[in-house]
């Protein structure tokens, strides 16, 4: 996931870098391309990341309820 992360903001830079170099329309086009799809891919990884922590924390609730349920108390 950090390489993701890397990646986009290389990915961004390399966008914003190509914009104001340049005067060529082409090179614009693709930069905007570029950076639209490193903010994509930006998103991408947060929406991967809140949910890997809630399965994550789902998994350990249900070995938490588990381990209750095997447990009983004294009758």
């Amino acid at each position: 996931m950090r390489a993701l992360t890397i990646i986009a903001a290389v990915a961004l830079s390399a966008a914003v870098v190509m914009a104001l170099v340049t005067e060529s329309t082409t090179i614009k086009a693709i930069a905007l391309t570029l950076g639209g799809c490193a903010c994509v891919l930006a998103v991408s990884v947060a929406f991967y990341a809140v949910g890997r922590s809630e399965d994550e924390q789902r998994e350990r609730d249900r070995l938490a309820r588990e381990g209750r349920a095997g447990k009983k108390g004294p009758l």
